[in-house]
């Protein structure tokens, strides 16, 4: 059975043939320099560069580049494959034919798992027309079996479509190891709901069975098992550099090499924590779990053996009692059984399939199937095109890898050395990155629907008191809401969000959000050779923050309501004098080792204050959230993470606002460091 060092010499073998060189010179530029058009087709992974001959130099590659992201990986049109096409799967997506299948189940099925709606997201095209032509036949099929369509059927069809697109990105992406290890991760995360299988009703477990077999016998390939062995050694590198953060803020010595890889990753600890979390609970255990139900231990694969002695190490242990998957609960699982239950309405499909004239089962599959014949055939053409263009560029594109060598050897001489003693990982995280979510089923859909409590109901009541306990007992409602808010908006992992400014010394994304039409900004900055508390203090004090921040206007307290709790208000005069000035009333709560020991939380939200009137000249602005966390960073430094949302309010329009809202900040930290500097 091949493994990862073979499938390494394999490719090095491919080299020398012409072809494959061509297609490598093609491809590298766009892992070196990023430029990730649309309509590329990189079908080649960065297994093939000079610097990722052995295993050990593939991952320093991969973490180097910080590939082990599939969002700084993957093209956009890779990216609607796989992050965008299953993790976004409750959005209806009108694109190609598959919204067919859409239009006909939108609305009638209601389910969520995982975050995923399950047939309204496959059937609306997000699978592309390839996805909605399996989803036609899997439909098809289920409903000449059986009368009673339940949600345990629904769930047997997105498995089954999965599967299915699985194999198109292996027949695609051969020769794309690291793209087949985010397959191998989508697969795994879907198949982990049939794990549970034991725990279900009996009549649901044999149909559960069949899909945890089919999962098997697809992931039982040699390629699968690569992309395993890949997935287990970069979990082992994001730890081992966990640790070296870790040694850093006990401000114990580190090697050159050592704060060399703590400072290539030194913007990415929030997605390496993240990563490994979802890495062991949604990747490793689920398939040592899979292959152990599907034979005895002694004929495991190699790969799947390091595996489950991975996951029963010290330290993946004690990360698990820190952080539990909330996917393994009880609770889910005891939800999850009555939801499998659930009956699904299938009126309107077939009422929908009689009022067409071609809406029948048998015709909509067959439509489906020619269409996608037509949409390949012209992917066919685009393909042949862009070949020719890479071979009348090829003169250009080995000179390019030429320097692309060069340019990257210097990266790539890590240690290999994983220190002697294993010591315990301590995440920054809030929580576990595994979300559960149920959505409210309307019960017109169902039948015989038994009225239950969600498991986000049942969690919530069993942590309630927990989690007023974490806020002083002097915090109002509004208050802890706010910080309920920060505390979600800084731990959203940024896969979804843009990055408008990304500089040596700051970072700042924005998004828009369901609800808002104002965009929310977060990142931090750098603010150099200074301290905490003098960090603090300037932004603090009112009396210092009026010397240096010349954009707020007539700063000041209006109330102190306790000893960490006031109400401050200001205004801004915009440059042009055409532009009303804005006017804000916030409430202010200093807190000291929040939301992480030595960390100081600053944050603001607009309130009510009948005691200080609009002023008659000016605009009432809104502020959602507005937040800072100052910490020590590289000992003499500080950084400053920020979140906000704001509504400046008036006409005008939001596309302008929103557009400039990212320059704001940075502008504001050059300030900060100026003033910094001064009263140091």
């Amino acid at each position: 059975m091949q493994n990862l060092q073979n499938y390494l010499k394999q490719v090095q073998q491919m080299l020398k043939i012409k072809t494959y060189q061509k297609m490598w010179n093609y491809c590298s530029q766009f892992y070196e320099f990023g430029i990730l058009h649309p309509t590329l087709n990189i079908l080649l992974g960065i297994e093939f560069s000079a610097l990722a001959t052995t295993p050990t130099k593939f991952i320093q590659l991969l973490m180097s580049k910080h590939l082990y992201l599939s969002q700084n990986y993957l093209t956009p049109m890779q990216m609607k494959e796989f992050d965008d096409a299953l993790a976004k799967c409750d959005e209806f997506d009108q694109r190609n034919l598959g919204t067919v299948i859409g239009m006909i189940l939108f609305g009638t099925i209601g389910f969520f798992i995982f975050g995923f709606a399950l047939v309204g997201g496959i059937g609306g095209g997000v699978l592309g027309v390839f996805g909605g032509h399996q989803v036609g036949k899997r439909i098809k099929k289920t409903l000449q079996n059986k009368q009673d369509i339940k949600e345990i059927d629904i769930y047997d069809i997105r498995i089954r479509t999965i599967l299915k697109w699985a194999q198109q990105q292996q027949k695609k992406y051969n020769y794309n190891l690291n793209l087949q290890r985010f397959v191998t991760d989508k697969i795994l995360t879907e198949i982990k709901v049939a794990l549970h299988f034991r725990y279900f009703s009996i009549i649901n477990q044999t149909q559960l069975q069949k899909l945890i077999k089919k999962a098997f016998v697809f992931l039982n390939q040699d390629l699968y098992l690569c992309s395993i062995e890949l997935s287990l050694l970069l979990l082992k590198e994001q730890l081992k550099i966990l640790k070296y953060f870790n040694l850093q803020d006990q401000n114990i010595y580190l090697n050159q090499e050592e704060t060399k890889l703590v400072n290539q990753q030194s913007h990415y600890r929030n997605q390496l924590e993240i990563s490994v979390l979802k890495g062991i609970d949604n990747l490793i255990k689920p398939v040592v779990t899979l292959f152990s139900n599907q034979m005895p231990d002694h004929k495991l694969p190699q790969i799947i053996k390091k595996a489950k002695e991975f996951i029963y190490s010290i330290e993946i242990v004690q990360l698990s009692k820190q952080f539990p998957d909330p996917q393994m609960s009880i609770y889910f699982i005891k939800m999850l059984n009555a939801q499998l239950n659930l009956r699904v309405n299938t009126t309107s499909l077939k009422l929908y399939v009689q009022q067409q004239n071609f809406r029948n089962l048998e015709n909509v599959g067959q439509d489906i199937q020619c269409y996608m014949q037509k949409q390949n055939t012209i992917q066919n053409i685009q393909q042949e095109d862009e070949i020719k263009i890479n071979i009348e560029q090829i003169q250009i594109e080995e000179q390019q890898q030429d320097m692309i060598i060069q340019n990257n050897e210097s990266q790539v001489e890590l240690e290999q050395i994983i220190m002697a003693k294993p010591q315990q990982i301590k995440l920054k995280l809030h929580s576990h990155p595994n979300k559960i979510c149920f959505s409210k089923i309307d019960q017109k859909f169902n039948f015989n629907s038994t009225p239950f409590q969600s498991y986000d109901d049942i969690i919530n009541n069993l942590d309630k008191d927990n989690s007023l306990s974490i806020y002083p007992k002097h915090y109002c409602q509004k208050t802890i809401e706010k910080f309920e808010l920060f505390l979600k908006l800084i731990h959203e992992f940024t896969d979804k969000w843009d990055l408008a400014i990304n500089n040596k010394d700051a970072q700042i994304y924005k998004t828009l959000k369901e609800g808002s039409d104002n965009v929310f900004i977060k990142g931090f900055g750098i603010i150099k050779d200074t301290t905490l508390e003098l960090a603090l203090k300037v932004v603090y004090d009112i009396q210092l923050r009026r010397e240096w921040d010349k954009l707020l206007r007539d700063f000041q307290i209006i109330k102190t309501e306790s000893e960490d709790i006031d109400i401050v208000s200001y205004y801004v005069q915009p440059p042009i004098s055409l532009v009303t000035p804005r006017e804000w009333v916030q409430r202010r709560i200093l807190r000291y080792d929040f939301p992480q020991q030595g960390q100081i939380t600053l944050l603001f939200y607009s309130i009510d204050y009948p005691q200080h009137p609009i002023n008659n000249n000016r605009i009432r602005a809104h502020t959602e959230i507005s937040s800072m966390i100052f910490e020590v960073f590289e000992q003499k430094n500080v950084k400053i993470s920020i979140c906000s949302n704001n509504d400046i309010k008036g006409y005008i329009p939001k596309m302008i606002v929103n557009r400039a809202s990212a320059s704001g900040p940075i502008d504001w930290f050059k300030s900060m460091q100026g003033a910094c500097n001064k009263y140091k």
